[in-house]
């Protein structure tokens, strides 16, 4: 027992340790490769609070963060970072500040949108992608642009206590390699529904908990360091699914191979230069210095939504993932035409149609063939 009127002196003795000073423990660390790294972390909720967690207290210079939803009352008892306060406010938005908060050290910034309207053309500014996402059709664009960007990224999924990540590189399979029939169906129903404007019941939220994106969220943080400091030999998930069956505190790994039928591989080529979006499509060529014989190619989905011709409704021309709901007239509730594009000449009519920019992502990768030779450009369209 002590005496309150007579406390105890202790004197501590001052150290010049640094912030990460036992982490620098670690032989092989490199904390300056940590603190000048860029990732790209898509998706904000439980497993993207862990991540960003992870990433800044290890001192990742550079996280961006890119969430569209909003922080509701559930949110609070599985993600670390948000408080009664937040609710209805970006999950993307206070995730950065928060762990800008955490560590000072750490640059953010945080795009209030999915990740599709960004484009591929914006991930390629990145060391690393680590994702926390919800849903199939954002893994899949995710997965296609990171392999025509040569980005490696860090995949996490979580549900009850159940968890997997899986690590997918350019030269390997990717994520739509891991799909089968059933999965294709559904997201062919999903993209359909929201072009139509019709929303898709789904059949309730997915069961989680804090525990289970913690430990995913962990391992997807322990592999990021890894390619972030170049350890090599020390890469445990690619090409693998490293899963955990939280039931029996079981874990193992699978091998996922490439399919052959998969539609997303592309050769990797070096852009050669960037642009900004002109006002029509026909522009895209003078502005990329191409010859009129060059054919425009497309990596996503791009369509042209017919005028109604009942009401006599101008078309439209654009990404499919970003005209949701334009696939009915919102004069008559028509169901429009669509056409599908993956490449255009400058001869042919749609070249002369405008360019509407909320239809084409940020910053988004086009190629032109001529005589075998295929360029790629980059085309962006402003500040978002």
């Amino acid at each position: 027992m002590t005496d309150s009127n007579n406390p105890i002196e202790v004197e501590f003795e001052a150290t010049s340790e640094g912030r990460y000073h036992r982490s620098e423990l670690i032989t092989w660390w490199d904390q300056s490769a940590l603190l000048s790294a860029k990732v790209l972390v898509v998706g904000a909720g439980a497993l993207g609070n862990e991540i960003v967690k992870n990433l800044a207290l290890v001192g990742v210079g550079n996280l961006t963060i890119v969430d569209m939803d909003i922080i509701e009352h559930t949110n609070l008892a599985r993600c670390v970072f948000f408080r009664p306060e937040h609710e209805q406010k970006f999950k993307s938005e206070i995730l950065a500040a928060e762990a800008s908060r955490m560590n000072s050290d750490v640059k953010t910034a945080f795009y209030t949108c999915p990740i599709q309207e960004l484009g591929d053309g914006f991930i390629g500014q990145f060391d690393l992608i680590v994702a926390g996402l919800d849903n199939r059709e954002a893994r899949v664009w995710l997965g296609a642009a990171a392999k025509r960007t040569g980005r490696v990224w860090i995949d996490g999924a979580i549900e009850g206590l159940m968890g997997k990540v899986q690590t997918f590189v350019p030269d390997g399979p990717c994520y739509a390699c891991t799909m089968g029939d059933k999965d294709w169906e559904a997201l062919t129903k999903r993209l359909s529904c929201k072009l139509l404007g019709v929303e898709e019941m789904e059949g309730g939220h997915t069961p989680t908990n804090a525990t289970t994106s913690s430990i995913i969220a962990g391992v997807q943080a322990q592999e990021a360091i890894k390619y972030l400091v170049g350890k090599k030999d020390y890469f445990a998930i690619e090409n693998k699914v490293w899963r955990m069956m939280g039931e029996q505190m079981a874990t193992f790994f699978s091998i996922v191979d490439i399919s052959e039928d998969c539609p997303f591989h592309y050769d990797f080529i070096e852009t050669k230069a960037s642009a900004q979006l002109p006002t029509t499509i026909g522009q895209i060529w003078k502005s990329a210095g191409q010859s009129d014989q060059a054919v425009l190619g497309f990596y996503d989905d791009f369509i042209l939504i017919e005028g109604c011709k009942k009401c006599g409704g101008k078309s439209k021309i654009g990404y499919k993932d970003l005209m949701k709901r334009q696939g009915m007239c919102k004069s008559c509730d028509t169901e429009l035409n669509i056409e599908l594009f993956s490449r255009i000449q400058a001869s042919d009519t749609v070249s002369q149609m405008a360019i509407i920019p909320e239809y084409w992502p940020l910053k988004t990768l086009v190629e032109f063939t001529h005589d075998g030779n295929a360029t790629r450009y980059l085309l962006e369209r402003g500040t978002k």
